[in-house]
């Protein structure tokens, strides 16, 4: 799906979220964020960004590929030249957007097969998009998002914390709310979409985003 097969409303809300989250960070950045600890992150300038953003969590996830040859046994003059081209390898990736460069012939490392465009060229990325809701809402017309792959349904699920307190299938790329009540308003919810195939697996699982209906 392209922006342009959008409706308005959720046109508009993917446009609040890519401005909200600002420009991506350099590779250089992306490479200190990736040698952190998962604890430190957090204290990171570009860490907010990266929570919100498809394409730079793509862009960790694969750089995180060239980690396995290093422990696997590399000698120490490969591994001085891995330490300079990885920063120019992110940089190159955010380059281009992310359009599929990372496409595999078997499935990638969580199982996923990988994705590749359609006949009429509009895949982008390859990872599930939330696009609405996002962050402070003062309502919520539906749960909207765009997808890389053509599952057979979709499923959205809600949760406060460890929590589930709603989940639907749909077979489009947007649903309605729960009914009132389900939603308490100024509460933090975070919602995930998964893609699933007619036998019901999970194809594809997008990040969690936080909203909160205040």
């Amino acid at each position: 799906m392209t922006d342009d097969e959008l409706t308005p409303a959720a046109r508009a809300a993917l446009e609040a979220l890519r401005a909200s989250r600002g420009p991506c960070p350099d590779g250089a950045a992306l490479v200190d964020y990736e040698r952190l600890a998962e604890g430190d992150r957090g204290r990171h300038a570009a860490h907010a960004h990266i929570q919100a953003c498809a394409r730079c969590q793509l862009a960790l996830l694969h750089m995180g590929e060239p980690a396995e040859a290093v422990a696997a046994g590399l000698d120490g003059g490969r591994r001085l030249k891995l330490a300079f081209v990885l920063p120019l390898a992110a940089a190159a990736v955010l380059a281009v957007g992310l359009s599929l460069v990372f496409e595999r012939n078997d499935a990638d490392r969580s199982g996923r097969t990988a994705v590749r465009p359609n006949a009429s060229g509009t895949v982008r990325g390859s990872e599930i998009q939330l696009v609405a809701p996002a962050g402070a809402v003062d309502s919520i017309r539906e749960f909207s998002w765009q997808s890389p792959i053509r599952a057979e349904r979709y499923r959205v699920i809600v949760g406060r914390g460890t929590t589930v307190v709603w989940q639907v299938e749909t077979a489009g790329l947007s649903v309605a709310p729960p009914q009132a009540g389900v939603i308490e308003r100024d509460v933090q919810y975070e919602w995930r979409v998964e893609a699933l195939d007619r036998e019901g697996n999970v194809r594809m699982t997008s990040p969690s985003q936080p909203f909160v209906n205040y």
